[in-house]
């Protein structure tokens, strides 16, 4: 099979083909700039983060009772042994809301973009342990955050600006 690939590209090498995918990867190319890509990669891992974390309160630094709830009575640790509460509902609960409506902005607006990212993908991590049925979304999430943190917040951020050279475009 290998073989074949490579002869594929041989003959069509010579034939002056080669230039030909070249210009189509070149259009394919220019059709999804890196910006654009970085841009909704963050979009869509801030998303689902924001609407979640924006429904567990009621007012400034005042959770709502189903949040309370969640974390005292419904969700569990998944680990061996387990299922385990977590430690401290309520502490868990407001520092879970609280991060699920900061780091989106950051992503949203590129700004400590890389450790928004860093810290969703921990939080998806400790979501896949709480709601193990829930992977196949949980695993977007995470590819998202992946590939937040290795193509960084591109050009349309904050953290461009504020350091042209360190943020990649």
């Amino acid at each position: 099979m290998v073989t074949s690939v490579r002869n594929f590209f041989k003959r069509h090498a010579a034939t002056g083909r080669a230039g030909w995918f070249g210009r189509v990867d070149g259009l394919i190319a220019a059709l999804a700039p890196a910006w654009l890509a970085q841009l909704l990669l963050r979009l869509g891992l801030a998303v689902p983060f924001w609407r979640s974390g924006i429904g567990k309160w009621d007012g400034f630094l005042q959770l709502n009772d189903v949040a309370l709830l969640l974390f005292t009575s419904e969700f569990r640790l998944h680990l061996p042994g387990g299922p385990y509460g977590f430690p401290a509902p309520a502490v868990t609960a407001f520092a879970a809301a609280s991060a699920e409506v900061l780091f989106p902005v950051l992503l949203v607006l590129g700004l400590a973009t890389r450790l928004a990212a860093l810290a969703l993908l921990a939080m998806t991590i400790v979501i896949q342990l709480t709601v193990p049925d829930g992977w196949p979304i949980h695993l977007t999430w995470a590819a998202l955050a992946l590939a937040i943190l290795k193509a960084g917040p591109g050009k349309l951020s904050i953290d461009r600006w504020l350091d042209p050279d360190s943020a990649k475009a």
